[in-house]
């Protein structure tokens, strides 16, 4: 609250110090060019005097998404027909509260939870075959409104958001429920994907960390008139404008604010434009200098494919290619990093990278620069690689892209709990790949050699890599494949055990491992077989730490070990592959059978490994997190001439030949 009382008034400040600044230069004589310039808003080509820039917003302003026009509130809620969905955070309990409490008072015919199934996460312009399902019964079932819940972390909160807006999409009146810190984030994903307003019921405090009987008095006495008046009273006009805000009809490129160099660090910062450190002053020239080193014009939509546009969660919006070179300037990059931004962009429009990107478990995004163009621009895999120049600029970027492009803003729409790391990038040791033969990571993603690529991930951890103290490959593996039993997508374990991950691998490493594995293909199937994890240790973490469910209200340990073991799915996973196997190598000596129940922590094509960090020393780092996606880096047909401008040679002076 501070925070946001701080930026009011410094935004105030700014505003009258504008003020203040016009009446004065009004007072001061121009040249006739200078006058044409002040009055056509252009930068003047001299020198900027008392340090000023004329800077342009790096935010887009067109959405890919047309809001809906909302179906009606109720007159009464007497004698509808209300289906209470989801099932997150203790719904369960809190659902059954409200059920009891609307059938009472006004005779509700009541579907609840998956009585009419869910629609989870909800995009009118692509809509799931499971929201559409869903939006089917609503019709069927002729239901009067819906109630979806709970909210309680940043993932689930889009999934149940996300039935809200497909009933608002099929005309029928929601309430979405969730902890009062994660309301923000309902109206934002709402907004973003267009429905205009998201009726909430704010739960006060965690619903985790709340007794059963504290959940059902919150339910009765805190939720349930919410709800009510949710969806009996009509959505209001303030109510729209203080969700949307005042949405300003800006030209893309028009300068947005003018003033010295702190007054734009501040300008930005007030508009929350920057992940609060310094930025680049993005100007008009220097915006239009940065996209001649693309493929694109500056109005060309990054965010298409095949000529429709891709939507980039949270905010959806249409992204130009002079909004990625205004946050390219602002992150330090140099020109030529301009078609890895575009990249990098394009990435964001794919469900395999943002979909964790919002969750309160932090995942961190990363970058991997593939093929000649890492090699030519200069991008570390050597040790230290992260902390290098290129590799934290190309970070840098993601982080503002985040913010700028994609709309994910902390405490609104993403969500981590203890905060987030900055991105990064690296690169691979792509000869040493060729060396021991195993494919460089974009090569085994189906790409040539010699093309360059982008991919983009996240992950959960980062640092505590294993030594391998041994030349001996079968040690090697051992070792690798308990750290991959440890490194899992959640603390402790307690999602998917087969989640994906990111390998690193020093060279040293990979080349004891590589004297017993001919591919990167054969490690994965080396370690399929032998990371597995004591099925045990995967239901405890499950059934104690998934606050999300509280699975040990409904049965017990053993019943919830069995019900694993028989391919039951949980809420994170499908099934898990359960075997009867020999105690893991690293487990002999403490547990006391020679066989054990395992589930495996592998899946086939879910792992990447990348031959990285020098050969200072025999590291494996792993990275457990979100899948990942690649793309093309589409260079322009003088691109040797333009970086030759910046000092580069030839990019097929670094062409390798396998």
């Amino acid at each position: 609250m501070k925070s946001n009382i701080f930026k009011r008034l410094l935004s105030l400040l700014l505003v009258l110090m504008f003020l203040i600044g016009t009446a004065v230069v009004s007072t001061t004589s121009y040249s006739a060019a200078e006058s044409d310039a002040a009055a056509t808003g252009e930068a003047s080509n001299a020198e900027p005097k008392l340090n000023e820039y004329k800077i342009v917003s790096p935010v887009p302003s067109g959405s890919s998404i047309t809001p809906i026009a909302q179906p009606a509130r109720l007159d009464s809620l007497n004698g509808k027909t209300v289906a209470l969905v989801g099932g997150s955070f203790s719904a369960s309990v809190t659902h059954a509260v409200i059920r009891d409490m609307l059938v009472e008072e006004f005779g509700c015919k009541i579907y609840f939870m998956d009585e009419i199934g869910k629609g989870g996460t909800y995009n009118p312009n692509n809509p799931s075959d499971k929201s559409i399902e869903f939006q089917k019964k609503l019709k069927d079932y002729k239901v009067d409104a819906v109630i979806s819940g709970n909210c309680g972390c940043g993932i689930c909160t889009v999934k149940e958001t996300g039935n809200g807006l497909a009933a608002e999409c099929a005309g029928v009146p929601a309430v979405v429920v969730g902890a009062e810190a994660f309301v923000p984030q309902i109206e934002s994903t709402g907004y973003n994907r267009g429905v205009p307003v998201v009726r909430t019921a704010a739960y006060p405090g965690a619903f985790a960390s709340d007794t059963t009987e504290e959940q059902q008095r919150k339910a009765r006495e805190v939720l349930y008139p919410q709800i009510v008046k949710a969806l009996t009273t009509e959505i209001t006009q303030d109510e729209i404008d203080r969700i949307a805000g005042e949405i300003a009809s800006k030209k893309y490129d028009d300068i947005v604010f003018t003033g010295s160099f702190e007054r734009v660090q501040q300008f930005y910062e007030v508009g929350e434009m920057t992940d609060g450190l310094t930025v680049v002053p993005p100007t008009r020239e220097k915006v239009e200098y940065y996209l001649q080193y693309t493929t694109y014009e500056a109005t060309d939509i990054v965010n298409s494919r095949d000529g429709s546009v891709q939507d980039v969660p949270p905010a959806n919006k249409e992204i130009y290619a002079y909004h990625v070179a205004a946050n390219a300037i602002m992150a330090g990059c140099p020109p030529e990093y301009m078609p890895l931004c575009i990249a990098i962009v394009r990435c964001f429009a794919n469900g395999n990278f943002y979909k964790s990107l919002a969750s309160t478990h932090g995942w961190t995004p990363y970058v991997l620069v593939s093929g000649p163009i890492a090699r030519q621009l200069g991008f570390s895999y050597e040790d230290g690689m992260i902390n290098q120049e290129a590799n934290k600029l190309l970070g840098r970027f993601v982080s503002l892209a985040m913010l700028n492009l994609a709309g994910y803003k902390i405490k609104e729409n993403r969500m981590g709990t203890f905060g987030y790391m900055l991105p990064f990038a690296f690169a691979e040791d792509e000869q040493t790949c060729l060396d021991i033969g195993w494919a460089p990571y974009h090569v085994g993603k189906g790409y040539d050699l010699n093309r360059s690529v982008i991919t983009c991930g996240s992950t959960l951890t980062w640092g505590n890599p294993i030594d391998i103290g041994t030349t001996k490959y079968e040690k090697a593996i051992q070792l690798l494949a308990w750290d991959v039993t440890e490194k899992q997508q959640n603390g402790l374990g307690n999602t998917n055990p087969r989640e994906a991950r990111m390998i690193w691998l020093t060279k040293k490493a990979a080349e004891t491992i590589a004297s017993g594995c001919s591919s990167k293909k054969e490690l994965e199937g080396v370690l399929k077989d032998t990371a597995r994890r004591p099925l045990w240790m995967r239901t405890y973490a499950h059934y104690w730490a998934n606050t999300g469910s509280k699975i040990h209200l409904n049965t017990t340990f053993d019943q919830h070990y069995n019900d694993i073991k028989r391919g039951a799915s949980t809420e994170n996973v499908e099934r898990d592959y359960v075997s009867t196997t020999s105690v893991p190598e690293w487990l002999a000596g403490v547990v006391p059978y020679e066989t054990l129940d395992t589930t495996q922590t592998i899946s086939e094509g879910n792992t990447g490994f990348v031959i990285t960090g020098g050969d200072i020393s025999s590291q494996i780092q792993i990275m457990p997190g979100g899948d990942c996606c690649s793309f093309n880096v589409n260079l322009p047909r003088n691109w040797n001439t333009l970086v030759a401008n910046e000092g580069y040679s030839p990019i097929e002076d670094y062409y390798l030949s396998e």
